[in-house]
């Protein structure tokens, strides 16, 4: 292997990969060497090749321990690698913070798992046993002769924080969506807190949620929860105000709520969220309470919102603005309101909760980005390659982590985000999961757009993702639909991870549904989600009109499509009419709706939900992929109140109730 091979598998550039169709790809030296040049690799200097090369590789032997040493509860083993000539020598490991000091005497009777030859000399891997250790990261020091080297221990179980073996039922929602009752125009933690009511009332134990990440108060209009400005701080427009304590006997707020109407405006029948409005709305009630909050809030108060500071300061300190004391309040009575919302639903019964949802990125315009940028590689952004939904790939346009800067102060990032995300929670969706394994990057090569696989380290993020679940006493979910590599699937199986299906993409290689029956059990089963159209707009094919009517499609293209969307319906009518009778294409969509998840209710999948934009009969999809400016995205709101959608739907909801408890 030459030297640049060399470095291109040392730090994680793609090779190859399997498309969709199944054809083979192998990627270019010259697209490879761009994926470098991204990492800050100057693919000329042979000299800077040279020493990467070593400090990636040939360096790792030569100290007893990397930095993380990820310990499989399974089989509690330290592995140390040393000097073959040292080995006369006993190793002390000692991990003060749960009072172990350990000796290991007689070192060359233990074998050899791996060798590597360093200027002459045989270096050898060997297992140290160990005691259980409970689940964590401990700094530990191990010590041979005059050698010394300091590892942080990661005790990390076999599987992810689970719960009891049955199956469960819940409702996944966009929370902006809820019609808010304190007319604000956008669902808030109020709101959320009267659906964990009725989702208790309907014995359903979770509700999934959109990411409620911090996104843009100065630039209200860009509203994706999925390209936010921060991911480990909490949007403050789902802040609820009468929630807060600082909202009563606050004549100021009184005055300015009443003097508000509902910021929503209609947009042929259907309502969207005007985001200008809604942000001066609330953040001008929000100014009303931190100074009541100043003014009056109790001495136990004051007292709790500095313990909140403190315990937060590092994600606190990531906020970009000239009011910090301010944005703290806001990050305070969202996490508070959040805390709350959690809490109701375990008093309610529910077994899971809430289950919080991370996007796969951040914005390039945002704080994240903005305040670790040394994390992130240079010009390359995230996507996808090619695939029967978009044919030329996707550019998501946000920037992409090098790598080898994961492991910094001992991946201290990616602990902090996941433990953000999990706060305050019974679980966290994972969006685009196979990025702990590889990410597609877009980049510029010889003035075209170009792109490869670049690969993460997945054993060191699966085992973040382990430990903080158990920490945190939430389930993982990881979204693996598209090309997701076999050893990604098999390990979140192996390791207690749900993955996520859409009931649209399974489907069998002659192109029909898969058997209710086969469908996987460690799953996480939707009819539809986020991004594709709600049911009854499917079948009624009113996507297809939007895309018309917006000019994403022409009329060739528009009647393509309707016969494509007939074949499926077809698929779908034989998947629910094995013998071919009842339905027809002409049945109404939310009987066939209503029949579908019946069914799907009936499947071994543990964890089964149902969209809350399909029980409210929507046509208009919450999102159109690939769209920006075209279609108002993530801004239509439920025509219904939750109110009126559970009862409207009392007896599809028993009866599925009924069906996964049978």
């Amino acid at each position: 292997m030459d030297a640049l091979s060399q470095l291109f598998y040392l730090h994680g550039i793609g090779y190859e990969y399997t498309k969709y169709t199944g054809e083979h790809v192998i990627f270019s030296e010259d697209t490879r060497k761009s994926a470098l040049h991204c990492c800050g690799v100057d693919t000329r200097d042979t000299a800077q090749i040279t020493q990467l090369n070593y400090q990636l590789d040939a360096a790792t032997w030569l100290t007893l321990a990397p930095a993380v040493s990820i310990i499989d509860q399974a089989s509690n083993v330290l592995k140390v690698r040393v000097n073959e000539a040292d080995t006369h020598h006993k190793i002390t490991l000692t991990v003060a913070a749960l009072n172990i000091k350990l000796q290991f005497e007689h070192i060359a009777q233990y074998a050899a798992l791996g060798e590597y030859f360093v200027n002459g000399c045989r270096y050898i891997e060997i297992a140290l046993p160990l005691t259980h250790l409970p689940t964590g990261y401990y700094d530990a020091l191990l010590t041979m002769g005059e050698q010394s080297a300091k590892t942080q221990i990661w005790s990390t179980p076999e599987q992810a924080y689970q719960i009891a073996d049955k199956k469960r039922f819940g409702l996944s929602i966009q929370l902006y969506t809820l019609k808010n009752k304190a007319g604000l125009g956008i669902g808030d933690f109020s709101d959320l807190l009267e659906l964990a009511t009725l989702c208790a009332k309907q014995n359903m134990d979770y509700i999934l949620l959109n990411p409620l990440h911090l996104l843009f108060a100065d630039n209200p209009e860009s509203a994706s929860p999925y390209n936010p400005n921060n991911r480990a701080l909490l949007n403050p427009l789902y802040i609820a105000i009468n929630l807060s304590p600082d909202s009563f006997n606050n004549p100021d707020l009184t005055k300015l709520l009443s003097a508000n109407t509902s910021s929503k405006y209609s947009d042929q029948g259907v309502a969207f969220i005007d985001y200008k409005t809604v942000t001066e709305c609330k953040y001008a009630a929000f100014k009303l309470l931190f100074k009541h909050f100043q003014q009056q809030g109790s001495q136990a108060r004051q007292n709790e919102f500095s313990a909140f500071c403190k315990q937060y300061s590092d994600v606190l300190a990531l906020l970009e603005t000239t009011e910090p004391t301010f944005e703290y309040y806001l990050q305070w009575q969202a996490h508070s309101q959040l805390t709350q919302c959690q809490q109701h639903c375990i008093d309610q019964g529910m077994a899971i909760g809430l289950i919080n949802d991370l996007a796969v990125g951040c914005a390039n315009e945002g704080t994240e980005f903005k305040y670790q940028q040394g994390l992130f590689s240079q010009d390359a952004t995230l996507g996808a390659p090619p695939d029967p939904w978009a044919p030329n790939g996707q550019n998501w346009g946000l920037p992409a982590i090098n790598p080898q800067r994961l492991a910094d102060n001992n991946y201290q990032f990616y602990r902090s985000l996941i433990r953000a995300n999990m706060d305050a929670v019974g679980g966290l969706r994972i969006d685009h999961v196979m990025a702990i394994r590889r990410l597609w990057w877009c980049f510029i090569n010889n003035n075209t757009q170009d792109g490869c696989y670049v690969y993460y380290p997945f054993e060191h993020l699966l085992a973040i993702l382990k430990i903080e679940s158990h920490l945190n006493q939430a389930i993982v979910i990881g979204e693996d639909l598209g090309v997701v590599p076999p050893e990604v699937k098999e390990a979140l199986v192996d390791s207690g991870i749900f993955s996520n299906s859409l009931f649209y993409f399974e489907k069998q290689q002659n192109d029909e549904f898969v058997n209710s029956d086969d469908l996987s059990d460690q799953c996480l089963l939707m009819i539809a989600n986020h991004d594709v159209p709600p049911f009854v707009g499917w079948w009624q094919h009113s996507d297809l009109k939007i895309k018309q009517q917006y000019g994403l499609i022409d009329t060739d293209e528009y009647q393509q499509l309707v016969q494509q969307r007939e074949q499926e319906q077809h698929r779908l009518l034989r998947f629910l009419n094995p013998q071919n009778t009842s339905f027809s294409l002409n049945t109404d969509a939310f009987d066939v709706y209503s029949a579908l998840a019946v069914c799907l209710a009936k499947s071994p999948s543990r964890l089964f939900a149902l969209q809350l934009d399909d029980l409210d009969k929507q046509h208009y999809p919450v999102n159109i992929p690939g769209t920006d400016k075209e279609y108002p995205n993530w801004r239509r709101v439920l025509t219904h109140t939750c109110d009126d959608i559970f009862k409207d739907n009392a007896a599809l909801l028993a009866a599925i109730h009924s069906i996964r408890n049978a």
